[in-house]
């Protein structure tokens, strides 16, 4: 085998080290790094944006800069030929310079804009973000040629022709084209590539310009349509884009001040009911540099609240710097620094934010799926008469109002004798399903807000509110959700900042949260049955055109009965209450008159967003809890729970896996 030789060790002079360059017989140099071929560095610049749709992003982030307020992005075939036009009314090409030379300047200037001269003061005033001069390279990634067709009113227009890796450009007249009547901006992107094609279509561009330039287009007045005159089939050919909106509950918080006399970071932070499938995104001046801070690692922001699969919504800081090319990511600094130490001051909040929603939310179990298991237990225990239920304080108050009365008994199906049946929450008496006009019943379905589609043009102010459900039916001392929603005058639900008073008319019960920004409250029904209502004002601040204040008014029905299932004196069949204990090895418990579930523990999590196995779970643990309230035997405790450990693991196995 050959030896390896190894390399002598030079020691190299350290940069400014004159005495060290001297040793070593050489003089101390100094230069500018310059480029071997500037078209080479062009390539790699135009390269670095390999996304068609973020191309697309850029010309109508270009449009917006240029104070634009109707923006049209067609797709369609011109003479043969695939293409992609943007056209705009915005102020035109640099309208400071005469029109073959501002059309001059974008050709020669790759690599440095006009823009990057505004303070971080004057970008966030003028919602301006290009900076870098390379966005108009991101049209390699979608077609072959660019034009740019400028129009000033009065002068004859002229066209900027590039073409995708060439050096040259061209800059001439529109032929055929008179001088125009007002200033526009026309830009045609032509030869489209086939690998782009699949995302260019109008619902695909649409959705991705929404998130992308979210807080662009909620901050400007601008109308931003897509055309696809491609398109096939039975898919949308055209649209308006509307931002982004979410559902679910508001965090509290909508600003936070770094820095006297800076731009502020905008919060947008929302709990999405049933667990958000967008994570929570980072934007700079309203547009997105990164879909979540699962990414930000770099800058020490990848970590909870702000990574919590619960949480969704927005944090749009202006004066971040972004990587040029993508506008992906952030670069290190001192504006990171200081959003990362603003953000550190309301994690405690926010952490306390998601632990009070997923508690409230847990309390909400879908009725329906409640009074099934009711139902079927209820039969069970008939079936079983050894077994008796479990004693719940309401069914100990209505022993007792029995007693007391001596002329009524339950019936043989549990039921008291001349009361109506209590249709399930959701259902009518006659077990119709809801009108559609009606909004829904459920309870987990009141989490959820319809998101405005992406066509919606945006809502007026505060018209009419309503309270979701339309009418209420409960038992003694139970208790439910209700949720506001507040409506323009053609019906759409609108958001932003309304305060609502609540107020329970002519009934015995108590109302959580009676008056604040949150359009949800908590009805919690007395011990003594009757018939009234719920009450609630909602009023939010005046347009631009009328600033006065906005009031509206919703008022819905509200009957507290008897509950209908016995299973003997003082014993009923009753609805779990959810308990939030982490690290508590309980999973089912008996509390003097409550049946509580752990919802922490890690049974309940691993089954908690599959509503049947939820409901084969809880079946589980009342039965554990029946049997040992019936027999009596501390003893009993453990092997019940290792039975439930057992089944509800293979129960969560046989759903995984279907058998052979």
């Amino acid at each position: 085998m050959s030896q390896q030789r190894s390399l002598p060790e030079v020691d190299l002079p350290a940069v400014g080290d004159a005495d060290g360059a001297q040793r070593n017989g050489s003089r101390a140099r100094s230069g500018r790094l310059s480029v071997h071929d500037p078209f080479d560095l062009i390539r790699w610049l135009a390269m670095s944006q390999p996304d068609p749709r973020k191309a697309v992003a850029e010309l109508v982030q270009n449009a917006l800069d240029a104070g634009a307020r109707r923006i049209s992005v067609v797709r369609a075939r011109r003479s043969r030929v695939r293409c992609l036009t943007l056209l705009d009314d915005g102020g035109g090409v640099i309208p400071e310079l005469p029109l073959d030379e501002a059309l001059r300047y974008l050709a020669t200037h790759i690599g440095h804009s006009r823009k990057r001269r505004l303070t971080p003061r004057q970008r966030h005033e003028l919602m301006t973000q290009g900076q870098y001069g390379i966005g108009l390279l991101g049209f390699w990634s979608l077609g072959e040629t660019l034009e740019i067709r400028s129009y000033r009113a009065g002068e004859r227009p002229l066209r900027l022709i590039l073409r995708r890796d060439r050096p040259e450009y061209r800059i001439e007249g529109i032929p055929g084209a008179k001088p125009s009547e007002q200033t526009k901006t026309e830009v045609v992107v032509s030869d489209l590539h086939r690998e782009a094609m699949p995302v260019l279509g109008a619902r695909r561009l649409g959705d991705y310009l929404a998130t992308e330039l979210r807080g662009q287009l909620l901050a400007r007045d601008v109308e931003l349509s897509i055309e696809d005159r491609l398109a096939r089939g039975r898919g949308r050919k055209s649209l308006r884009v509307s931002p982004l909106r979410f559902a679910g509950v508001r965090f509290d918080l909508d600003e936070l001040t770094i820095s006297t006399g800076e731009p502020p970071v905008r919060l947008d932070l929302f709990v999405a009911p049933g667990g958000s499938s967008e994570p929570v995104a980072l934007y700079a001046a309203g547009t997105l540099v990164a879909t979540s801070f699962a990414e930000l690692g770099h800058v020490g922001l990848d970590h909870a609240p702000w990574t919590d699969p619960r949480l969704t919504g927005v944090v749009d800081y202006p004066l971040l710097p972004v990587a040029p090319g993508s506008r992906r990511g952030v670069l290190p600094g001192a504006a990171a620094s200081a959003l990362r130490q603003a953000l550190a001051t309301i994690e405690p909040r926010l952490r306390h934010f998601l632990d009070r929603e997923e508690e409230q939310r847990n309390e909400e179990l879908d009725r329906p799926t409640m009074q099934r298991l009711r139902t079927v237990f209820h039969d069970v225990l008939e079936s079983l008469p050894r077994y008796g239920g479990l004693p719940t304080e309401r069914a100990q108050h209505a022993s007792k109002r029995l007693a007391e009365e001596g002329s009524r008994a339950p019936d043989a199906d549990g039921s008291l004798a001349g009361d109506e049946q209590v249709p399930a929450e959701g259902e009518t008496a006659d077990s119709s399903p809801p009108s559609p006009a009606e909004p829904p019943r459920g309870d987990i379905e009141l989490l959820e807000s319809s998101v405005p589609p992406i066509e919606s043009s945006p809502t007026g102010p505060l018209d009419s509110v309503r309270i979701v459900p339309s009418s209420v039916t409960m038992t003694c001392g139970s208790s439910r959700w209700l949720r506001a929603e507040v409506l323009d005058e053609d019906g759409r639900l609108i958001d932003g900042t309304t305060y609502f008073l609540w107020r329970l008319v002519g009934l015995e019960g108590e109302l959580e949260r009676q008056q604040g920004t949150s359009p949800r409250v908590r009805l919690k029904a007395g011990i003594t049955p009757g018939s009234g209502s719920v009450r609630v004002v909602a009023e939010a601040p005046g347009g631009v055109h009328d600033p006065s204040p906005r009031v509206a008014t919703c008022e819905i029905p509200v009957e507290i009965r008897m509950p209908s299932v016995f299973t003997g004196p003082g014993e009923a069949i009753p609805e779990p209450e959810l308990v939030h204990e982490p690290g508590a090895a309980w999973r089912s418990r008996l509390q003097e008159d409550r049946w509580e579930v752990n919802t922490a523990h890690p049974s309940y999590r691993e089954v908690a967003d599959q509503p049947g196995i939820l409901l084969r779970y809880l079946a589980l643990l009342l039965a554990k809890e029946v049997v040992l309230h019936s027999c009596r035997d501390p003893r009993a405790a453990e092997p019940l729970e290792d039975l439930v450990e057992v089944f509800s693991a293979a129960d969560r196995l046989l759903t995984k896996r279907p058998t052979r």
